[in-house]
């Protein structure tokens, strides 16, 4: 788990642009020039390295194969490394570490570009081949790793997060369109950024870059993988073997991922996915494992810790409890500085805060991430599946007079949903499924935005429809079963733009690598061929998951209601965020921005003040794009944003680096 950053253009690339990724790998450094003399061309390779696997110095990069004509930087873990080079020894290469790393190098000499088909992990790395002035770039199938570029005319940059991008001098301009999707899902779907010439590799996907003899860059792009056409047809086996088989699989991939050479821990929300994580885990680690849960002392509707408590005390795990009871809200700036621009679920602060408490214990985590899109485990998943009877009734019912009287519904305003998912459900469900699902997983409507828009702003957009995003899925995933068909449209936006990009962001903000067993490949092309009724059982979500453990975990795991990872944000915003919310969003504020009517932001404000609708993310989705364009276009200090709002002083403990250790250059030509 590292950081990477690198460049192509006709100078060397500053050795500062590497080090804004310090934080992703403080334990070792490292920078390589190439120069293509005849085409004036330099090409720049930097490695922040956060020592994992062969803790020695044979695992300093960017790493080569023996001549050096083929060099990495690479970010990630390969959990079948251990396999290929098995492979590539009997091929005839020979190794000098014991890292995952080399074992992409020596598979790019004996496979090309097709080794990433063979690579089973988490993944995002730049390859350089000298000899044919070519560059590779890649993405792991489920995109759990990030990898941003910018292309500009002769300079082509990429890094493992956008700062070290802007660093290397490509312009900090603000994208429309892109911001216009961000409304709609409080994420950047990729390729965009919130800056128009800054865009991210999908999962699953590969880029080569060739220098031509004129220095003349050439990129190629391709999808090597994609869940719903690699999926084979639905399974023929009885259910006790696909449930069997799920089990099997499942500890698969938990056991591949204890694969460490430093302290590892668990996260364990008391969750269905997480426990079964601990027992996996705690059945295949010859001492006792660690977990770790976070609490809040003053919440309603967030208290995992009693079932947490249970797991593990039935695992004999090693277990900590993290309370969350800091000013929360402070850490805004944190979030943007780590996304580098606006990132919409404040989930992201829970995930910064258990990240930096579990990193004093351990330097490798495991998550549950992606169990619900694997095996139906969202409420709404429930509900698609109530909505295809319910569309079987007279429009006259379900357009007319259900949503009709739905509208008078008015939502709570302090955490809990259910008025507001009763409502949703009887306004979408009856339009096709892809219409009905972007509703349900939409914040900003179309027609929100367009009310919300300055007129200047709203001619910048056009007509951008943001549902596009999730129709291209729809349209991909058309041959699997309808719960399938869900599960990997949301694998393809929500958990990768959403919940990994968090876990990722947060966690290296802390130099914590966080591994996701349920975001192995193999295992969600499993998931794509078990049929839906293993997956939504008459309205029980996560079926198969929940028989493939009932003799496994405690009943009180298997039976309790899904709560999700989320933060007391009704209470942010009604009491510590409310001097922040009346200075970033006031009219002066949002007029000087020319993005929003100040008109229309009050009235959403005012909206939910007054319990008419639930608008908490939708303002919490506001201020962080204030909060961005103070820290990157006013250029303000994360420190000094919300220090007015907040009575004079950020609360927020300040973030030291310690000393950083400039890489040591050194310079391969080609004449």
């Amino acid at each position: 788990m590292c950081g990477i950053f690198g460049q192509i253009g006709n100078s060397p690339a500053d050795e500062k642009c590497g080090l804004e990724l310090y934080h992703r790998g403080p334990d070792d450094g490292g920078l390589k020039y190439f120069s293509l003399s005849q085409a004036s061309v330099w090409v720049s390779l930097q490695h922040r390295r956060l020592s994992i696997i062969d803790l020695s110095s044979a695992g300093h990069q960017p790493m080569c194969n023996e001549d050096e004509s083929v060099w990495i930087t690479f970010n990630g873990e390969i959990y079948n490394f251990q396999e290929l080079r098995t492979q590539l020894a009997a091929a005839g290469h020979h190794f000098r570490s014991h890292t995952d790393t080399e074992v992409i190098v020596h598979g790019y000499e004996e496979w090309g570009n097709e080794v990433v088909r063979k690579l089973r992990g988490m993944f995002a790395f730049a390859l350089w081949d000298h000899r044919n002035r070519r560059m590779l770039l890649a993405t792991d199938h489920m995109g759990k790793k990030p990898l941003f570029y910018s292309h500009i005319g002769s300079k082509f940059v990429f890094a493992s997060e956008i700062k070290a991008i802007l660093k290397a001098g490509v312009p900090a301009e603000l994208d429309p369109v892109a911001l216009h999707d961000y409304l709609t899902y409080l994420y950047f779907p990729y390729p965009s950024t919130a800056y128009k010439h800054i865009r991210k590799m999908a999962p699953g996907s590969a880029m080569e870059i060739t220098v031509a003899p004129d220095g003349e860059l050439c990129r190629r792009e391709w999808k090597y993988w994609d869940a719903a056409e690699t999926a084979g047809s639905p399974l023929h086996m009885s259910d006790d073997d696909m449930i069997d088989r799920a089990r099997e699989l499942m500890e698969e991939s938990v056991k591949l991922r204890m694969i460490s050479d430093v302290p590892l821990g668990l996260f364990l929300s008391g969750g269905l996915d997480s426990s079964a994580i601990t027992a996996f885990a705690s059945r295949n680690s010859a001492e006792r494992v660690k977990t770790f849960t976070i609490g809040f002392e003053n919440s309603k509707f967030y208290d995992e810790l009693p079932v947490a408590n249970l797991v593990a005390q039935k695992f004999r795990t090693e277990h900590h409890i993290l309370q969350a009871d800091e000013a929360c809200a402070d850490y805004m700036t944190t979030v943007v500085r780590h996304f580098d621009e606006p990132f919409g679920n404040p989930t992201a602060i829970l995930e910064h805060i258990i990240t930096k408490q579990m990193r004093k214990h351990v330097t490798v985590a495991i998550s549950g991430d992606g169990g619900d899109e694997l095996f139906g485990g969202y409420v709404r998943y429930a509900g698609a599946a109530l909505a295809r009877k319910y569309r079987r009734l007279p429009q006259f019912i379900t357009k007319g007079l259900v949503a009709r009287l739905s509208s008078f519904m008015h939502d709570a305003t302090d955490g809990r949903h259910g008025f507001r998912r009763v409502r949703e459900f009887a306004q979408s469900a009856w339009q096709a499924e892809e219409d009905m699902y972007i509703d349900w997983v939409g914040y900003f409507s179309e027609s929100e935005k367009r009310d919300l828009y300055a007129p200047g702003f709203a001619a910048s957009v056009g007509g951008r429809d943001s549902g596009d995003f999730l129709r291209q899925f729809f349209r991909r995933g058309a041959k699997l079963d309808p719960t399938s068909r869900l599960g990997y449209v949301d694998a393809a936006s929500f958990l990768c733009c959403n919940c990994l990009e968090y876990a990722d962001r947060m966690s290296m903000a802390n130099s914590l690598e966080v591994r996701a067993p349920f975001t192995d490949y193999k295992l969600f092309e499993f998931a794509m061929q078990v049929p839906q009724r293993m997956k939504v059982h008459y309205m029980t979500t996560k079926w198969i998951t929940r028989q493939a453990m009932r003799d496994i975990l405690p009943r009180e795991v298997l039976t309790k209601k899904k709560m999700g990872f989320n933060p007391p944000l009704p209470q942010w915003i009604n009491g510590e965020l409310k001097p922040v919310i009346r200075e970033f969003l006031s009219p002066a504020a949002i007029e000087r921005r020319g993005i929003f009517r100040p008109d229309a932001v009050q009235a959403l404000i005012r909206d939910h003040q007054e319990n008419r609708r639930d608008n908490a993310l939708k303002i919490w989705a506001l201020l962080m794009i204030e909060v961005w364009q103070r820290m990157y276009f006013d250029k303000q200090s994360e420190e000094s944003v919300l220090e007015s709002a907040l009575g004079g002083t950020n609360r927020k403990p300040s973030v030291t680096v310690g000393h950083v250790e400039k890489p040591k250059a050194e310079v391969i030509c080609i004449r």
